[in-house]
């Protein structure tokens, strides 16, 4: 079983507004819409109240997984730690009770119930959960693979096999998924997963995607890959992302190549400093920042940064 860091792995969390956990069931259109699906079948009251009992489980397993969500994406940290870690711990021990029925669900139930069950397994802190939730990527239900890939952010194991969720992320239905897929991606190398040079390649290409959170995943995939040849393509994304979020990844991958890769640390400080007045202020005051990581040390005007950036071969 692998120890729980949960908390510690979810904070990428916070610059993805995920939709609910698992979308709510589809209204009925009618009974002439479900003609079709009517079956009769023998009397069974064994099997009626087993199939009560994992609806009643889900649905309130789908409850509070949208309450973890919705507190951790709009809460303060500080204030809803104690409540966030409640939260979770409530639902990994209702996952591990029951986690063969969830199993089952992913693997062969409604949409509604492979949609709860694709986030849900990814708090069960257990290698069991990995091959269903990556069998769950190529389900016809685009909901369930968009969950399935939290799922594995969440389970975020160092074994995970990444062929699945590059696909998603290069060639994913919506923007949604390819966010996902780009969370996943980070979180499982981050972990331990081994890197392929297909991870280069989507990461590359995920700067150019339409999906703002790819965009800002992939630069901090670019720097988590050393990929010193992106150092120009990051400096653009710096300049011209209209997101700032994407700008600030953009920055923060650069400072981490600068301190990682020291013969590029000039060509990374120069790329930084040369944004500095030419962003708005709440990139401009990430880029400083990140200079101050990058150097060791503060100076007080924008011509004296870049005038230091200079310096540096």
């Amino acid at each position: 079983m692998q120890p729980s860091n949960t908390r510690v792995r979810l904070t990428l969390l916070l610059s993805l507004a995920l939709s609910a956990s698992c979308a709510a069931p589809q209204e009925s259109g009618g009974l002439a819409d479900e003609q079709g699906e009517l079956k009769v079948s023998v009397y069974n009251p064994g099997a009626m109240r087993e199939q009560s009992s994992i609806g009643v489980f889900i649905t309130t397993l789908d409850r509070t997984i949208q309450q973890w969500n919705h507190t951790f994406l709009t809460g303060s940290q500080d204030r809803d730690r104690r409540t966030l870690n409640r939260l979770e711990d409530t639902i990994r021990t209702r996952v591990q009770k029951l986690f063969e029925p969830l199993v089952a669900e992913l693997e062969s139930g409604p949409p509604y119930n492979r949609r709860v069950a694709a986030t849900a397994l990814g708090f069960a802190d257990s290698e069991l959960a990995l091959n269903p939730l990556l069998n769950a990527l190529s389900d016809p239900d685009q909901e369930v693979i968009n969950n399935a890939l939290v799922g594995l952010s969440i389970l975020s194991y160092p074994t995970t096999p990444l062929q699945g969720i590059l696909h998603q992320m290069r060639f994913g239905s919506t923007e949604q998924i390819r966010g996902n897929a780009s969370l996943a991606l980070l979180e499982c190398l981050q972990s331990g997963s081994t890197s392929t040079p297909e991870v280069l390649e989507a990461a590359r290409a995920g700067l150019l995607d339409d999906a703002p959170y790819v965009r800002t995943k992939s630069a901090l995939l670019i720097a988590f890959e050393r990929d010193v040849d992106s150092i120009d393509d990051l400096a653009l994304q710096l300049y011209e992302d209209n997101l700032d979020s994407a700008a600030m990844a953009a920055s923060r991958a650069l400072a981490f190549l600068g301190k990682n890769e020291i013969r590029f640390r000039g060509r990374c400080a120069r790329a930084m400093t040369a944004s500095l007045g030419k962003v708005n202020d709440a990139v401009n005051s990430a880029v400083l920042r990140d200079l101050q990581i990058l150097s060791g040390r503060n100076y007080p005007t924008h011509e004296a940064w870049v005038q230091w950036s200079h310096r540096l071969p």
